[in-house]
């Protein structure tokens, strides 16, 4: 049964996500990026992770979306989200709701993505 709490796009989230060769997991931000109306019935969002390494932030590469606005979304450190490793979770797996990213920042987010699935 999907779960009927709701999340929104843009929202910035705790989640516990696995490594990229699976090998455990780390619990950390991420901001939603699928829409509301895509998971709203679902089991899972589609998230990405955030990262507040610097070499992300000062160095990004493809796939890398440093977010201008990393305070006021609720990000203690400057943070990077890493399109790169987009992956969808079960919403149980959220662990709660930091903030929200600025309009800019989900803008910038959402050419990176188009950028990266060659949407445009």
């Amino acid at each position: 049964m999907a779960s009927t709490t709701t999340y929104r796009r843009g929202q910035v989230v705790v989640v516990s996500v696995s490594f990229t060769d699976q090998a455990g997991t780390k619990r950390r931000p991420a901001v939603v990026v699928s829409a509301e109306s895509f998971h709203r019935r679902l089991p899972g969002v589609i998230v990405c992770p955030i990262s507040s390494q610097p070499r992300y932030f000062e160095r990004p590469g493809p796939g890398d979306r440093p977010l201008a606005k990393w305070k006021s979304a609720g990000l203690r450190f400057r943070s990077t989200a890493r399109v790169s490793n987009v992956v969808a979770i079960e919403k149980s797996l959220i662990q709660r709701v930091l903030g929200k990213l600025s309009a800019p920042d989900l803008k910038a987010l959402s050419a990176t993505l188009l950028d990266t699935f060659g949407f445009r």
